[in-house]
């Protein structure tokens, strides 16, 4: 089995590349989607969460993941506190998932792949990379941030730069989805990941079918 580690920057394309990789019909591990499944999974983080934080976070009693994101990417301190309860359980469910698949090939996409040491898991790596400016357009387009909010969510993060120096692999998505898909599809050749001749092709002429 071959375990690829994909990872990348805030609004760098990330998730684009790993529902494309899945399409391709290889298996992905969403460490984001986990973080949301452990808060049901592990009632203990919902109560650090409230005990913290009380009604600023909750709305009709359901996790406003908005207002939590706004307090943990202006406070390095509870943004660490935050990832000591989360965390643990989001690497016993992803360590659980990587064990039981039986795929040859399965990806881990994890946005602190680095940060959080899963490269251990993993044999290879993947980052996906964008220009800053383009980071911070993305920003303000997708989610509606200032220009202030969206530079600190990026500042939040470990340097691209850094990431893109421990990765086994570089994915340049500053420009056309379609350039991009290219060079993937160069990636997984070099990785030797096969998967049949007219699915190729046809990927090829229209990724997204």
């Amino acid at each position: 089995m071959v375990k690829i580690g994909l990872t990348g920057g805030i609004a760098t394309g990330k998730t684009t590349i790993s529902k494309y990789l899945s399409s391709l019909g290889i298996p992905v591990i969403d460490a984001d989607l986990i973080a949301r499944e452990v808060l049901t999974i592990y009632p203990e983080i919902l109560e650090y969460l409230r005990k913290t934080y009380g009604d600023r976070v909750f709305s009709g009693g359901k996790l406003d993941r908005r207002a939590l994101g706004r307090i943990l990417f202006q406070d390095k301190e509870a943004l660490s506190s935050y990832l000591q309860v989360i965390m643990p359980r989001i690497r016993q469910e992803i360590e659980k998932r990587l064990e039981k698949s039986e795929e040859e090939c399965i990806v881990l996409d994890a946005p602190l792949l680095f940060e959080e040491g899963f490269q251990k898991d993993v044999d290879l790596t993947i980052t996906v990379y964008a220009q800053e400016r383009v980071q911070l357009q993305r920003l303000k387009e997708r989610d509606g941030f200032t220009e202030e909010e969206a530079r600190r969510r990026i500042s939040a993060q470990m340097d691209l730069k850094e990431k893109m120096d421990r990765s086994t692999y570089v994915l340049n998505n500053s420009g056309a989805l379609e350039d991009t898909i290219r060079d993937l599809h160069a990636i997984l050749d070099k990785i030797g990941i096969k998967y049949g001749k007219k699915e190729r092709e046809k990927k090829k002429r229209d990724p997204w079918t």
